[in-house]
């Protein structure tokens, strides 16, 4: 299998010498992890990740038919689906400060007082005829 990603991956690139597959075996599945050239990363990975994911699809299908798993990595520190690690889904607690590292609360500042109007003459209106 690890000829067939070879296969796959040099016969897209400009620089066929420079693509690097390694085996890892895990508990119940072998990573494929594929190195190439940082021009080539592009097309190895096509548009939306599509050469990509039909890389993956082919290996998984070669590896069923060997009775077992496999994940194709491309890259380093990517993820088999070919994203980044995600942030954890909740943030982590801030931890409690003691009383003499709490933040100084910022008190309201004082209101100016209240401009006082002076009422306006009433205005006389003239009835209507």
């Amino acid at each position: 299998m690890k000829d067939l990603v070879t296969h796959m991956a040099q016969a897209i690139v400009d620089y066929p010498d420079q693509v690097v597959v390694t085996e890892e075996m895990a508990e119940d599945h072998i990573v494929y992890h594929l190195k190439v050239a940082d021009s080539d990363m592009g097309k190895v990975i096509g548009k939306q990740g599509r050469i990509a994911n039909a890389m993956r699809t082919l290996l998984k299908v070669a590896a069923i038919r060997r009775g077992t798993r496999a994940i194709l990595e491309i890259g380093e520190g990517v993820s088999p689906r070919g994203f980044l690690p995600r942030a954890p889904a909740r943030p982590e607690p801030e931890p409690e400060l003691g009383p003499e590292l709490e933040p100084e609360l910022e008190l309201e500042p004082e209101l100016e007082p209240e401009l006082e109007l002076e009422p306006e003459p009433d205005l006389e209106l003239e009835p209507e005829p």
